[in-house]
């Protein structure tokens, strides 16, 4: 559940672990922006929670609601009740009154639980100062499991959970239960309260807009290089060891599986090896089915929108999930626009301008059978009969091409495309002979896109060369456009220490 209470003044709602409150910096989502982004909700923060900290968090509706819980926090008039997880401690109930930032402050703790390597305790507070309860825990010897800021035993997450908010004016309970993974947790089962506590990062959060979601993210889950998604009711996981036979995998992961699928209702799914060339091969080294082995092809729902998604060996599932925060800024823009979808795959981008209101999209792709599950993807979403969905079989850059011709022989009646979205694989197959690199093309397709880019267009660019330079990329669109934003990918594909982002995204204006 998202959202627990909405009124003129105050909005509620279940924060997952893994988003701010706020955003950083530009290109960054907040929970803020998040809900302004999916859900047309314009909030104000009155109070916050850590990025690691999931539960209760309140926010106002209105500059009146702003002020009054100023006054709230002033008057310590709110009551917020936490639970977390830490090491075994011999006390049961205190208080820590210790200043923090020059600033009394108060946190009464509580023990509610004892496990086998670790207890559940509860922290009470009126008036939060920045990270008070994990910095009165720490000082108190019990630093937060997944707290290493303060000393804390590493985790995969922060184990503070805001569970019960007590607020004036608002005359409901607004409580959020602790994970079931705090349990887990107590009982001491490593592998499987890890895994979800990482799947409960995204899950059931994402569900007020998509029944997909990447539970996993690759580099998550230290005890197998893999990524775990969840597409309907279905459960899509990746290995990327070419050596481990998806049967051997499956059976490592039984237990891991098997608490996911009850956790995030799910019936069964597929584990896949990976390839890490498979353009001369089939796309999946191996396949083995668990549970109730999936449809041949099945619809997923991305806000009121739906797509086909097929999981099996030999083609992509056909919704790339790394992409919904950008599909979702296409379609806030597209309306009365000119819109060109290149590298257009299976048309998601296409599908989300076309519901928006967009005059006309053009998909372009050398891939016939991509475009055909596109067709199909718009007959589905009952786009079809306005007639503004153009479907183009063509090598991108041989239409770029084309586009530039028409624009050079009769500049006075081009008419220029208003968003463009390109979006090209690392890798492909050209026909006769010919290959694509994301990275050799990456300066022709800046400039010719930019070229045919309406003044204060928009073109949103996009590649997954993980290996590649990301300050050539980002510099190379400099040069072409007047301001270049750098977008995070949606919070189930975090940053992995160690590692590449998962993808990198630019959202690229040419003013005025």
């Amino acid at each position: 559940m998202t959202f627990l209470y909405h009124d003129t003044n105050w909005l509620v709602v279940n924060k997952p672990s893994g988003i701010s409150t706020h955003r950083a910096h530009e290109g960054d989502l907040g929970l803020v922006e998040w809900l302004s982004l999916h859900h047309d909700l314009q909030v104000h923060v009155c109070s916050r929670l850590d990025k690691g900290t999931s539960g209760v968090l309140v926010f106002a509706l209105t500059p009146k609601a702003v002020a009054e819980a100023q006054t709230i926090h002033e008057e310590e008039r709110a009551q917020k009740t936490y639970y977390f997880i830490a090491r075994k401690s011999s006390q049961t109930s205190w208080i820590c009154t210790r200043p923090l930032d020059g600033k009394p402050c108060e946190t009464h703790f509580s023990k509610i639980r004892e496990g086998n390597a670790y207890d559940m305790y509860k922290a009470v507070l009126h008036r939060g100062r920045t990270h008070q309860i994990r910095r009165h825990a720490a000082a108190s010897g019990v630093p937060l499991l997944g707290d290493e800021q303060y000393k804390g035993p590493p985790f995969v997450r922060l184990s503070l959970h805001c569970n019960t908010v007590n607020w004036p004016g608002i005359d409901q309970i607004l409580q959020v239960e602790p994970p079931l993974w705090f349990e887990l947790c107590l009982d001491g089962l490593k592998g499987e309260f890890t895994s979800i506590a990482l799947a409960d990062k995204r899950y059931p959060f994402l569900a007020s807009i998509s029944d997909c979601c990447r539970l996993i993210h690759r580099g998550e889950y230290h005890e197998e290089d893999i990524a775990v998604d969840k597409y309907g009711e279905w459960l899509c996981v990746t290995g990327f060891d070419e050596s481990l036979p998806a049967k051997q995998l499956q059976h490592r992961l039984d237990s891991m599986l098997n608490g996911l699928s009850k956790v995030c209702s799910c019936r069964g799914g597929v584990v896949k090896t990976n390839l890490r060339d498979p353009h001369k091969r089939k796309l999946f080294a191996d396949l083995s089915v668990w549970g109730a082995p999936p449809p041949a092809s099945f619809l997923a729902r991305e806000h009121d929108l739906s797509f086909s998604v097929r999981l099996n060996d030999h083609q992509h599932v056909g919704l790339f999930l790394d992409q919904r925060d950008s599909r979702r800024r296409v379609a806030g823009i597209a309306r009365r626009k000119r819109v060109a979808n290149l590298f257009a795959f299976t048309c998601s981008f296409s599908i989300h301008a076309l519901a928006a209101g967009a005059d006309v999209v053009f998909s372009v792709d050398l891939a016939a059978g991509c475009l055909k599950r596109g067709k199909e993807n718009v007959a589905i979403n009952q786009l079809a009969s306005a007639g503004n969905a153009k479907f183009i079989k063509e090598d991108v850059r041989k239409w770029l091409a084309r586009q530039l011709r028409k624009k050079q022989k009769n500049p006075t009646q081009f008419i220029p495309l208003d968003v463009i979205i390109c979006d090209p694989p690392v890798f492909a197959s050209a026909g006769k002979g010919k290959s694509f690199h994301v990275e050799q093309a990456w300066p022709d397709l800046a400039r010719d896109v930019s070229a045919i880019l309406a003044q204060d267009g928009i073109a949103l660019f996009s590649n997954n060369h993980q290996t590649g330079s990301e300050s050539f990329y980002y510099d190379t669109l400099q040069k072409e456009f007047s301001e270049v934003t750098r977008l995070n990918p949606p919070l189930d594909f975090p940053l992995v220490a160690g590692q590449q982002s998962h993808v990198r995204i630019y959202w690229c204006r040419k003013s005025l």
